[in-house]
């Protein structure tokens, strides 16, 4: 709505939304300066109408949420004891003996879900004893951890207006129980548009949002806490039980009849042992003790001013206002977990105001019908204010009182402010001969409090143009080509921004007050860099833009290459200088690619109407200036390569005399690269000890070849059918989820099924390497092994819907009606059950957080 929006995007009701587009090419970003170096969003939301009297429309969802994404799969309580049992029998302990493995396997595992003697489960040859039947209960943490959960959404709004004014107003609720045990969204936005004309030549209005909602669900989710549902659910073995069962297999009830939680400490009256992995910790219970909830209220306030000076000359004053309050409170129970046994309360407050100014003059004009030209002067003040403060303490006083007053001891308290403000001045021109050649023209200098005063400011431009070639007499008589128009631009924007969550201070030196035997110490936490820049994004962009063959299809295919200099980036730095990293202008990189989206009207018959549109788009990225290469995670930042190349530890399948994992030779040679050790021969030589050998490039990217989606859409009279499929195609993922679950041997960890091909005897063929515990050279995760195929498909959307009949809508006093049946994230295909591949471009996912959620609803629109 013309000033910068900073809440999050689902502050927004999307029954609000009028238009939302996507600006990317230079001519377009520009204008908005340093915050448009990845683009601008344009949301314009809706407004009354200035006739056609009050109108009411009202709508309503109620579904089913559900996880979308499978998780990935496990071997079975038997399989697992059969491996474990492999693991022991060649670990230095077992020292290949199989009466060993059989006769202390149970000793290792604390736990024995079968009917059998626990020096029974697995006999000396490594096979499960065929009387063995599982008779534990509750051995599906997902099951317990998960449910389907119910979401409601309700909206209404009121539009209307007469000759001098607008007003639009809007309410919407929504409530969603999430399918992790315990976690639940509500949120209550509304909005009130107006637009008045005070005369012939003043025009004023504004727009009010609020936004207030509360998320209750464990934080630790998407982390490496061991608390966290997703990766317990995922890492703890298949033997391992929800509950306590008893020497039946049933489940133990406590006094009150609840099922008593297995914490893995050992019960050694049902023969159970202590679990050797997460011992005294329990996703479920946990989850159902602790209370963890995030408060989040966003104000928005927009107001304008627009005056006529002359004929085609106009000022507009915008002012906007963005106010987030969060409040993020989290409790951890006395009874299990980190927190006992005197409990932990804690709060984290904070408080985000961003005001935007902006003064326009613009002044439109055409000359004899042909020249039209538009020029726009401008100047933009930008403020944002961060404050926060956390408190934490312990010691809690009564149950299920979650305030400080319940905690006798505070422990820890903290809390800062921060600011930046951004000054741009701007000057754009638009013209246009005969509305067929376009040229623009701008020029932005912004200045930042981000850098020292001698690099605040940076100037910034762009040129674009278009031809309507359709325009033109040699393309008009071409029977098949309705439109037909070329574009192209080149320009600059300045970027600021390095850090998550966004540092404001990265040219000077901070310090931060610790405790130094019980008095005040400074100590240095982030170091300066005085002689830090913009970072300046310079993009290209070319289309051809078409209508053919009578409106039958229309599309576009663009080329882009954004080159970004003088990087920002936090370099890594020896720990010898007090910090690990600094803020530096390291080097340049680009990316680019090419998009296209066609859509095809295919059949327009009668009342039936089959519309197809295909989009797919390729991305490259690579460095073209870096001082010095480093390694950052699983890739390895250099000139001439891409910031997604894999740099790893290169596997060479598993030796089929030993079992051992063997690596491909690499050597570091005087320029600081990786190249192949080769014998007498010129092969390239094998190790089975990792560290004899470096890390190289393996030519594998986590770049996809090509990305992109299919819409169908089909009417028949008032029936609508939409669906919506997106893509994947090529690319890689370092899937550590699942290489979390191929370890050597590590006691009470989860297996993944492909486990069950790992080495077992001299002579076997594998790419599993043998199993022995303790030895963790055998499996390296940050290797080729585990290198997979990202391409995927998923069915993204599908809306069936049907809007009744104008006369039988009247009857019932309404101006339109109609039912719908919706469902989201339905389908998910990719290489590997429980990978998702969708949203990690950097090809590193650990399966540790909240998939996408399954939505099934129905709805109901009605007009008034």
């Amino acid at each position: 709505d013309g000033i910068q929006y900073e809440g999050a995007l689902n502050t927004i009701a999307q029954e609000d939304i009028k238009s939302f587009t996507i600006l990317k090419d230079a001519a377009s970003t520009s204008l908005y300066g340093s915050r448009a170096a990845n683009g601008v969003v344009l949301i314009t939301t809706k407004s009354g109408s200035r006739r056609g009297g009050i109108k009411v429309t009202a709508s309503t969802q109620t579904g089913l949420v559900s996880q979308a994404i499978p998780n990935y799969d496990e071997v079975s309580p038997g399989e697992y004891y059969e491996v474990m049992w492999e693991a022991l029998k060649n670990s230095g302990a077992g020292d290949g003996d199989p009466a060993f493995a059989s006769a202390n396997i149970y000793n290792n595992l604390g736990y024995n879900p079968f009917d059998v003697p626990n020096d029974q489960i697995v006999g000396t040859d490594g096979q499960l004893n065929p009387n063995a039947n599982v008779i534990y209960q509750s051995l599906d943490w997902y099951d317990v951890l998960q449910r389907t959960g119910v979401r409601q959404n309700y909206n209404v709004n009121v539009s209307g207006g007469g000759e001098d004014h607008t007003v639009f107003f809007s309410a919407s609720y929504l409530d969603e129980e999430g399918y992790v045990v315990k976690s639940s969204f509500d949120r209550l936005t509304t909005r009130l548009n107006a637009e008045f004309d005070v005369n012939d030549r003043i025009t004023m209005g504004g727009s009010a949002n609020i936004s207030i909602s509360e998320a209750v669900g464990p934080s630790s989710a998407g982390t490496g806490n061991i608390s966290n549902p997703f990766g317990f659910a995922k890492n703890i073995g298949s033997i391992y039980p929800v509950y306590v069962n008893d020497l039946d297999g049933n489940i133990v009830r406590d006094i009150s009849g609840n099922p008593v939680f297995d914490n893995g400490e050992g019960f050694s009256e049902f023969n159970i042992g202590s679990r050797p992995i997460s011992q005294g910790r329990h996703a479920l219970q946990e989850l159902l003790l602790n209370d963890e909830r995030d408060r989040d209220n966003t104000y928005g306030f927009r107001f304008f001013t627009e005056i006529e000076l002359l004929d085609g000359l106009k000022v507009r004053l915008n002012y906007g206002r963005d106010i987030n309050e969060g409040l993020e409170k989290e409790y951890e129970n006395n009874i299990i977990g980190d927190a006992q046994p005197t409990g932990r309360y804690s709060e984290d407050r904070n408080r985000r105001q961003v005001q935007n100014f902006n003064q326009l003059l613009t002044y439109n004009k055409s000359f004899n019908d042909i020249h039209n030209l538009d020029i726009t002067a401008g100047h933009e003040s930008y403020e944002r204010t961060y404050s926060g403060n956390n408190t934490l303490a312990i010691e809690q006083a009564a149950e299920g009182i979650f305030e400080f007053d319940n905690f006798a001891t505070p422990v820890s308290l903290g809390g800062s402010t921060t600011n930046k403000t951004i000054e741009g001045y701007f000057l754009r021109t638009n013209y246009n001969f005969d509305n067929k050649y376009y040229i623009s023209a701008s020029v932005r200098r912004d200045g930042s409090s981000v850098f020292s005063t001698d690099s605040r400011w940076g100037t910034f431009y762009s040129v674009g143009a278009s031809w309507r070639l359709d325009q033109e007499n040699f393309i008009k008589d071409i029977p098949f080509i309705d439109q037909l128009k070329l574009r192209g631009s080149y320009g600059e924007v300045g970027n600021d921004a390095l850090g998550n969550p966004v540092d404001y201070f990265l040219s000077q030196a901070r310090y931060s007050i610790t405790s130094n035997a019980g008095s005040p110490a400074i100590v240095n936490s982030s170091i300066g860099n005085v002689n830090l820049q913009w970072e300046t994004v310079e993009s290209f962009d070319v289309a051809l833009e078409f209508t053919l063959f009578n409106n039958f299809l229309d599309g576009s295919v663009e080329y882009y290459k954004k080159s970004s200099t003088d990087l920002l980036y936090d370099l890594p730095i020896a720990l010898s200088n007090g910090l690990n990293t600094v803020p530096t202008n390291i080097g340049d990189l680009y990316n680019s690619g090419f998009e296209v989206a066609l859509t095809s009207h295919l059949i327009n018959i009668n009342d039936f109407r089959w519309d197809l549109t295909l989009q797919a788009s390729t991305f490259k990225n690579e460095i073209t200036k870096l001082p010095d290469p480093f390694i950052n995670g699983s890739k390895r930042l250099a000139e001439g390569r891409s910031i997604y190349d894999f740099y790893l530890l290169q596997t060479a399948g598993v030796d089929p005399a030993t079992g051992d994992q063997l690596f491909l030779s690499y050597e570091v040679d005087e320029d600081g690269e990786s190249v192949p050790v080769l014998d007498g021969n010129g092969v390239q030589e094998t190790t089975n000890d990792w560290q004899a050998t470096e890390r190289a490039y393996t030519g594998d990217t986590s770049i996809p070849d090509l990305l992109g989606s299919i819409a169908n859409s089909f009417s028949y009279k008032g029936v609508s059918l939409s669906i919506l499929i997106n893509y994947g195609i090529g690319g890689s993922f370092l899937d550590n989820g699942y290489s979390a679950m191929m370890h050597s041997g590590n006691y009470g960890s989860s297996y993944h099924p492909d486990i069950l091909n790992a080495w077992r005897q001299p002579g076997d063929i594998t790419d599993v390497p043998r199993l022995e515990n303790g030895n963790a050279d055998l499996v390296q995760t940050q290797s080729s092994r585990f290198l997979t195929d990202a391409s995927f498909w998923t069915l993204k959307n599908v809306n069936l819907g049907y809007s009744f009949d104008g006369n039988a809508v009247e009857k019932l006093g309404l101006s339109n009606l109609r039912v719908s049946l919706t469902g989201e994230n339905l389908f998910l295909k990719s290489k590997r059950t429980g990978l998702n591949p969708q949203f990690e471009l950097g090809g590193t996912p650990n399966g540790n957080s909240f998939n996408p959620s399954r939505i099934i609803s129905v709805g109901l629109n009605v007009g008034f």
